[in-house]
């Protein structure tokens, strides 16, 4: 396990921490102009964000939760009925880091289903919600299919690459 003492976020240099906020932003913000699978590009920048968390830090996890979304709108990528959501999945990414960083370090496999569980729910909840207000909100269900059970899988499975790569981090650091 990922216990407290293994990855802090303080243990890396400066010129570290950019190289690796390089690397993460690759990840969530370029990544997913060129690959266009929710399933490969979600894992990825879940997994991103997790890494964050733990390498750099809660407020650069939230910076860098927020930079794929804008992106996404400002180069065409989003797809305009996705806009109303564009809150929502920022939220959803930030309420997974708050999860891995208050409880990240405990039981990291009940913490990676725990803020999966989470972000989902948050998620489905809120595309539901928001479809309900929407005049053409039955022309939006897959918008809602898209926020559901694809969101699970892709915060777990980004969780279990992230405890992949920092496990290899902490072999690394020995």
């Amino acid at each position: 396990m990922l216990k407290e003492q293994s990855i802090a976020p303080g243990f890396l240099k400066v010129k570290e921490k950019i190289l690796v906020f390089s690397l993460l932003s690759v990840l969530a913000v370029y990544l997913p102009t060129i690959i266009h699978s929710q399933p490969i590009t979600g894992s990825l920048v879940n997994m991103a964000l997790v890494l964050a968390v733990f390498l750099l830090g809660p407020f650069t996890a939230v910076l860098l939760a927020v930079m794929p979304s804008f992106f996404a709108l400002a180069s065409g990528l989003l797809p305009l009925p996705l806009l109303p959501m564009l809150p929502f999945i920022i939220t959803g990414n930030v309420i997974l880091i708050c999860v891995y960083h208050y409880l990240g370090r405990k039981n990291f496999f009940l913490v990676a289903i725990v803020a999966a569980l989470c972000k989902f729910s948050f998620l489905y909840v809120s595309a539901g919600l928001l479809i309900s207000f929407l005049p053409e909100g039955k022309q939006m269900m897959p918008l809602v299919s898209m926020m559901s059970w694809t969101q699970l899988l892709t915060a777990l499975s980004g969780g279990m690459l992230a405890y992949a790569v920092l496990s290899f981090v902490k072999k690394k650091r020995k």
